[in-house]
């Protein structure tokens, strides 16, 4: 999650890289694969320009591969980057912005698959852009759907090259003077040695103000944009483990401890009855694995560590021939026994041999899981849904403000879960069952929101405690009016005065008090010895007081800060770039049809 979060960020460079990668691999790709792109359905479209499945799928691969995302994730990522590539391409198309042979040999000759293939080699070893070339070009004839596959990368790789041109020319473009650079500088060098008094808000007690309601509602009026709640669809839910019984687990058991001490059967073809061999006495202990065992006999030698169970211990300390259990070891019933010991690399290994029975539901345990469910799903459907009447289902909820969230957290495929909440025909009051890896999860739609506004009281909370500070800060000033004294705050509050040394209005955090830009700020607008009145901070009420100040001699500037502010610059005016031109976009998303 930690790209999706810096792509989220929007960093340039970081959307650049990660367009390289991907498409990287998709140029390997073409060369490993069988070519053609068949999908009829496009993933969806960008200003009317469709994008290819097939592609993107590869590019979701990549994502997955590079970044080890889930595939919701990885389709995220793609779909992101697909956007930014294109509406930035369309521009570029539109500013008359190219590239040639020179950018695509550059990123070609970067992909280390590419190079090291030996079709693409020299005599001596190094990668010749005119052997791709030349292979590329004898694909017409040889494999035209091979060649078409490669032409479609080879559009999109002088894009991003076409892209990097782009933001190169916009980083020559900025330039900071010296005067710029000067107060940068300034900012970075400039001290001042304070005192400070902090009377923390909640030390003004909350009794002596009130806030009304029509003040919440005005304040997230004029601050809608950050407090407007995203659409969102919720239901309710029931699971249904499909899990065995105890009365499963413990057959599962006694058929492991018969396996264990032997027993007797009736042999069909001899019409007779056999006495079998247990597992601690047989000599053909892998013949008997293969025969009784879910799993197979595996002569691997482990230690200690590698056993990875909580009866490793007794498991390793068996002696040979003894065997232990029936225990349950990770979702599993077994019966181990030693086969052997020894000495390896300097580490003590052994040899277990093991007969193993999955956990798993008898066909009447499972058909009782089903059973409940479906009368889950009946209930529901009876207009008893927020009860689910069995009463032994516990009843949760999960609320979706994405169409394209991975699912409910905690349960594994619940990804159809949310496609089925944002399909067309949806409607409050439905009701499905869905079939996962480990049980049912019926569910029922109870609520869709619009996007809008938080209500008063939803949002009392939280903008009370906002509001709460400009009124304390407000009630502070007309107490004291004129009559602002250290002294006499150090007495009322029982506060103690602090010292903060060589803050810099580069750092926005004050020693002892937190994240305080203004605070900072004021001291620096202050003479030495001087006083300030009453300030309002993010974490309190202040009152400064400045010892010192260190101005920092002005000196001939290196290129090193300009570089930085360019770099700085550049940034934040690319983002704006990519944001405007996306916002601008038209674009049909049918990412759900696939994923």
């Amino acid at each position: 999650m930690a790209i999706l979060g810096q792509i989220r960020k929007r960093s340039i460079f970081l959307i650049i890289v990660i367009g390289m990668a991907l498409f990287a691999f998709v140029i390997s790709g073409v060369f490993t694969s069988n070519g053609g792109f068949n999908s009829n359905v496009p993933v969806g479209e960008i200003n009317g320009e469709k994008i290819d499945y097939e592609l993107f799928n590869m590019m979701v691969d990549q994502a997955q591969n590079l970044y080890g995302l889930n595939t919701i994730n990885a389709a995220n990522l793609a779909w992101n980057q697909s956007i930014t590539n294109e509406t930035i391409n369309q521009e570029l198309e539109k500013l008359g912005i190219d590239a040639g042979k020179n950018q695509l040999e550059q990123i070609i000759s970067s992909d280390e698959t590419i190079v090291s293939n030996p079709l693409f080699q020299n005599e001596i070893g190094l990668f010749d852009f005119n052997l791709f070339s030349n292979y590329v070009n004898q694909l017409k004839s040889s494999n035209p759907n091979l060649y078409e596959s490669w032409k479609a990368q080879e559009d999109r790789i002088i894009s991003l090259a076409r892209q990097k041109i782009y933001f190169d020319l916009i980083k020559s473009s900025i330039l900071y003077t010296n005067v710029e650079s000067n107060i940068q500088y300034h900012l970075e060098n400039d001290k001042v040695n304070i005192q400070y008094l902090l009377i923390p808000y909640d030390l003004v007690p909350d009794s002596l103000i009130s806030v009304k309601n029509s003040e919440i509602r005005s304040f997230l009026k004029l601050n809608n944009e950050k407090y407007e709640q995203p659409a969102s669809r919720k239901i309710n839910y029931v699971f249904i483990e499909d899990a065995p019984s105890e009365i499963d687990v413990s057959n599962i058991r006694a058929n492991l401890e018969q396996l264990n001490d032997g027993f007797s059967q009736y042999n069909q073809i001899t019409n007779s009855v056999e006495n079998i061999i247990g597992f601690k006495e047989v000599d053909d202990f892998v013949d008997f694995i293969e025969i009784y065992s879910d799993e197979n006999y595996e002569e691997i030698y482990k230690t200690k560590q590698d056993l990875q169970s909580e009866f490793s211990d007794i498991l390793f300390g068996l002696e040979i021939g003894q065997v232990f259990g029936p225990y349950i070891d990770d979702g599993y019933y077994k019966i181990s026994r030693m086969i052997d010991k020894k000495r390896e690399d300097n580490l003590n290994k052994v040899l277990l041999a093991d007969v193993v029975k999955e956990l798993i539901p008898s066909n009447e345990s499972s058909n009782n899981n089903y059973r409940k469910a479906s009368q889950a799903e009946f209930d529901a459907n009876s207009g008893l849904a927020l009860n689910f009447t069995n009463q032994d289902l516990f009843i949760d909820n999960y609320n979706s403000t994405d169409e394209f969230d991975s699912g409910i957290p905690g349960y594994d495929n619940t990804r159809q879960v949310v496609k089925w909440l944002y399909e067309k025909n949806s409607r409050v009051g439905d009701v499905r069952r869905f079939n996962l890896n480990t049980g049912y999860l019926v569910a029922q739609i109870i609520e869709f929101k619009d996007e809008s506004l938080p209500s008063v009281d939803e949002a009392r909370d939280e903008i009370s405690k906002i509001i709460l500070k400009d009124k304390k800060y407000d009630y502070l000033l007309k107490k004291y009016k004129d009559k602002i004294s250290i002294e006499n705050l150090i007495n009322e509050f029982n506060i103690e005065l602090q010292n903060a040394s060589a803050v810099t209005q580069n750092d926005p955090i004050l020693v002892g008090a937190g994240d305080e830009p203004y605070i900072i700020g004021s001291a620096f607008s202050l003479d030495e010895n001087e006083t300030s009145g009453l300030l309002k901070g993010n974490n309190g009420i202040y009152v400064l007081r400045v010892l010192s100040k260190q101005i920092a001699e002005n000196i001939n500037l290196e290129s090193a800060i300009s570089n930085s502010l360019s770099d700085r610059e550049i940034e934040r005016i690319s983002t704006l770039i990519i944001d405007v031109i996306e916002s601008k976009a038209k674009i049909v998303d049918n990412r759900s049809f696939y994923y």
